[in-house]
């Protein structure tokens, strides 16, 4: 590879004009979204004192994701990606005004929590593929991957300073602010869309008639072997490895009975992926589906470690392991599938991938909460683990002959 070419590899998405812009309107609205998510657990645990309440309005948000993804995917490939987000932004922002104004007003119940949960997963069926899809336009594919992993880093913003923002408002002034703010926080999306420069988007060539359907995709990613690979085990992970909230939360409160170590541990995670996002924006260019694989045995294997600290001080320890392998796990996959994935089919592809990631987590959080009410949190952790060290396994023994050969043949 000749220096150039080594140099253009290393290009970081943050030099990019557009991409700058973008994902910084996306780490704003992300610490919004994050505290209306605190705040809103909170009102329904005030409205209801229910912890399986919560766990409803957790499943009703996913399940539109969990029925409807590949098709929103469809239809993304047939339409300009920042118009779509620019809608999903207005659409988010009049939710989050809506309970704004029903908790302000004293009028909050539990069935407007649920439909305007519903309401919230509509929307982001077509606003989390179309983030994702919207890459291939901002940076060249080379940078794909570094895109991805400072959008993991967005992620970890949120996280960071979300519930911080959500605590002092909630406090302060109620949920009513809260949600409030997270409205006024699209802003930064919108803005960041309208600013973007357009001669400087890379086109997406759309897709109409049957080249544009499902099945095309479908077919598509089972004939490649390394995005087929990726997809299946990215099913199982979402199923049963992506359910940290809730793993969490149980082992501090149920397990070492310390509920405030929920928060402690969330924060110090949230602190290494914003640290991993940064640091494989700069080093991952084209991972491999050996990379996959090995990533997911690494997220296995913190996740085993937080199921089996003895001490809290143990299963703090596991956090900053765990926060760098989950952005490490997640940039890495959804990288491979979009290099691998014609732009026009970004759309349908980055919707089988959010299937696998978030599409699953109505079924994965009864099984989860099975477990943990049958058994123990660290047998849930202990289950979560185990699907992503099974997931990481199959991928290494997939793609290790295949290696091998390569290496052996002569340059």
């Amino acid at each position: 590879m000749t220096v150039a070419a080594q140099a253009q590899r290393r290009r970081s998405a943050l030099q990019f004009y557009n991409a700058r812009l973008f994902l910084g309107g996306q780490a704003l609205s992300n610490i919004g979204t994050f505290s209306q998510i605190i705040a809103l657990s909170l009102l329904v645990l005030d409205l209801t004192d229910s912890g399986t309440a919560l766990g409803a309005v957790m499943a009703v948000q996913a399940i539109p994701m969990m029925l409807l993804a590949p098709w929103a995917g469809a239809l993304l490939d047939r339409l300009p990606l920042r118009r779509v987000m620019g809608v999903t932004a207005l659409m988010g922002a009049a939710q989050a005004t809506c309970l704004a104004f029903l908790t302000s007003s004293g009028t909050i119940s539990m069935p407007w929590v649920f439909a305007l949960s519903l309401v919230l997963g509509l929307v982001q069926v077509f606003d989390r593929p179309a983030a994702q899809a919207f890459i291939v336009e901002l940076v060249p594919r080379e940078t794909i991957p570094s895109a991805v992993s400072l959008s993991s880093a967005t992620q970890a913003i949120g996280r960071l300073g979300g519930p911080a923002l959500a605590a002092v408002l909630y406090s302060a002034s109620g949920p009513g602010t809260v949600f409030a703010v997270n409205a006024v926080s699209y802003t930064a999306v919108l803005v960041a869309l309208a600013l973007l420069r357009s001669k400087e988007l890379l086109s997406r060539a759309k897709h109409v008639g049957s080249r544009a359907s499902l099945s095309a995709a479908l077919a598509y990613a089972w004939q490649s072997a390394p995005v087929r690979s990726v997809l299946l085990a990215n099913v199982l992970v979402g199923l049963l490895a992506f359910n940290f909230a809730t793993f969490f939360a149980s082992i501090a409160s149920l397990t070492f009975e310390q509920p405030s170590l929920f928060g402690i541990a969330e924060t110090v995670n949230a602190i290494t992926s914003l640290a991993a996002g940064f640091i494989l924006s700069r080093y991952m260019h084209r991972p491999t589906t050996l990379v996959v694989g090995v990533a997911c045995v690494a997220l296995g294997s913190s996740l085993l470690w937080a199921a089996l600290a003895p001490t809290p001080l143990a299963f703090l320890a596991s956090m900053p392991y765990f926060g760098f392998v989950v952005v490490w796990y997640v940039t890495s996959s959804q990288s491979l599938v979009q290099q691998h994935t014609p732009p026009e089919m970004g759309g349908r592809m980055m919707s089988l991938y959010t299937l696998g990631s978030m599409g699953t987590t109505p079924l994965g959080a009864l099984i989860v909460g099975a477990v943990t009410d049958r058994y123990s949190p660290r047998a849930a952790i202990g289950l979560g683990a185990a699907s992503a060290l099974v997931a990481g396994v199959a991928l290494l023994l997939v793609t290790i002959p295949y290696w091998l050969s390569e290496r052996k043949q002569p340059a």
